[in-house]
Formats: C-alpha cells, structure tokens, sequence
C-alpha cells in the first residue's frame, strides 16, 4: 500500500535524477531505495523510471505521479501549522538556510525583530553557499533559503527578491579613496581574494577575467567570508563581495570599499523553497521580513576626500 514515506522516497528519485544520489540524500541504503520505487510501481501497475547507467528519467506516467506527490506532500506538512493559524498564534519552528553574505550583513537585525515579535517561534539559522542551500531545500533539511541562484535548479521554486551590486573590498590602507566608483583594469597590481569555484561569484569573476575586462597580478582562493575580511583587512589584497555583505562596515574605517563601474558586476538574491511543501506562516512572516530589509539596504556613502 502506498504511504507517505513512499511518496518521499519517489519525489527524491526523482529530483535527484539518480536512485544512489537520492538514496544519499534521504539516508537509505541503494537497494532499499529500489525496492521501494519498484513496489511503487508494482501497485500503482506502470513504469515510473526509465532506467539506464546515467540514472533515471521519469516517464509520462512517472511525471504525473510526481505532481500528485508534491500536492499531497505539500497539504500534509502544513497541517499542523495551519491548525495553529486558527489560535491567532504563529508558533513552531523554522529552519532556514542564508548565504555568508547576508549572515554577515542583515540578518542580526531581522533576527532580532523577528524573535521578539514572534516568541513562539524556534529559529534555527544554517549558513551555506546557494549550491549547498539548494540541496538542502531539496532534502528538506532546511525550510527555505535565501541566497544567489543555484548552478542547477530541478526540484526548486525560485522567486528573486533584490538584485544587489557588487563591490571592491580593500584594508584602509588602500591607495583608492572610500566609496569611489573604479575601474578594475585601471588599479595596478590588483590582488584579489577569490572565493571558491562552488560560488556563484566565482564564475562571474573568472568570466570577465577570461575575457580581458580586468587581469589581477595575483590570486589567492579563500572559501570563507569571515576569513577573507580578515585577510583583506591585514593585507594588500582586494575582494569583491555584494554590498549587502558590507552594510555593517560603511562607517567602521576597517576597509575601503568601492563600487565598480567597469565592468559593471552584480548579483541577484533568490528566496528557494521546495515546491512539494507549504511554507508555514512562521516562515512566511521570516521571509517577508528579511526581504523588507534586503530592499531597505541603504545606498554607499559619498566618496570622501
């Protein structure tokens, strides 16, 4: 008979792509798994993976089923919450998933907020790169994230929340005056701290790297942005990050930071939920409030002399 861990089980197949990624991913052994999609199939009487040595592709059948799964899935895991609503109370917890970049920037004051409008609530903050954070969301080990699109995104609902501009980071020693606009390929001897190529930054950076618009001296890869600042901080070398994960450091004299005109960089900060799930109005009311104070960042200081 057909019951939820099923369902789960198929749903994870399925966005996986893979019986032993999905197997990882909720923490079953391969051939369990296969039982599992196997008797699915033996009772519903049809064909829900093709198989083959890349994995499995879902068939007519197997594309139908998944929608019926994530509506039922979805009533499911929000009953509970939504009984709540009835009380006039919103209560339980909420696990959610944010990049180094807005840990570092917005987030104390939203948490802050948050808790003491919504006591009733258990908060539990996880920090990762979107590429993390999307496998999280798609496990549900997490409720939801808020970070920069994912490299890869079956299994995912995205709704993009601010498009933030990118921007030089260097100590306070810098030669470039504060908060003035830049041309990269006009700073001599850039050093730059680049972060890992698991991060959406990466990317872009190597792009344009690539492409000639501007060309460091040096590289260095450090993948932690607390760590990074450290460096910059004590050193001669540059980073780039989103303003957003500066807004805390405008008026600390640490670093010099620059906006950058040429080539213009940017990023764009999404809200990534499951599509199978209902968010519960706990997270409802988080996500609002984050993003009121994601658009609410306040603009760079005028340069100064």
């Amino acid at each position: 008979m057909l019951d939820i861990r099923k369902m789960r089980l198929f749903v994870a197949a399925y966005e996986a792509g893979s019986i032993t990624r999905a197997a990882e991913r909720e923490h079953i052994a391969q051939p369990a798994l296969t039982v599992h999609i196997q008797q699915i199939e033996d009772e519903l009487q049809v064909r829900l993976f093709e198989r083959s040595t890349q994995g499995v592709t879902p068939t007519p059948a197997g594309r139908h089923f998944y929608g019926i799964c994530q509506e039922l899935l979805q009533r499911l895991e929000s009953v509970g919450e939504q009984m709540q609503a009835f009380s006039g109370t919103v209560a339980g917890s909420i696990t959610a998933g944010i990049m180094p970049s807005i840990c570092h920037g917005p987030l104390a004051p939203v948490l802050a907020r948050y808790t003491e409008t919504y006591p009733n609530v258990a908060v539990r903050i996880v920090e990762g790169l979107s590429g993390t954070l999307a496998e999280w969301v798609r496990s549900d080990e997490v409720d939801f994230a808020i970070c920069n699109r994912p490299a890869t995104t079956p299994g995912l609902s995205l709704r993009l929340l601010v498009t933030d501009r990118l921007v030089l980071v260097s100590s306070r020693n810098s030669k470039l005056t504060p908060f003035s606009s830049c041309r990269l390929a006009d700073i001599g001897s850039l050093k730059l701290v680049l972060p890992s190529p698991n991060h959406f930054l990466r990317h872009t950076l190597d792009h344009h790297i690539d492409r000639g618009d501007f060309q460091p001296v040096n590289t260095l890869e450090i993948d932690g942005q607390s760590a990074t600042l450290q460096f910059v901080a004590h050193s001669d070398w540059s980073t780039i990050l989103p303003t957003v994960a500066l807004i805390n450091e405008f008026d600390s004299h640490r670093f010099t930071i620059n906006p950058i005109d040429d080539p213009p960089l940017s990023t764009e900060l999404y809200e990534l939920r499951s599509p199978r799930r209902t968010l519960t109005p706990a997270s409802e009311h988080f996500i609002s409030m984050l993003e009121a104070q994601l658009k609410a960042t306040p603009p760079l200081p005028e340069a100064t002399a």
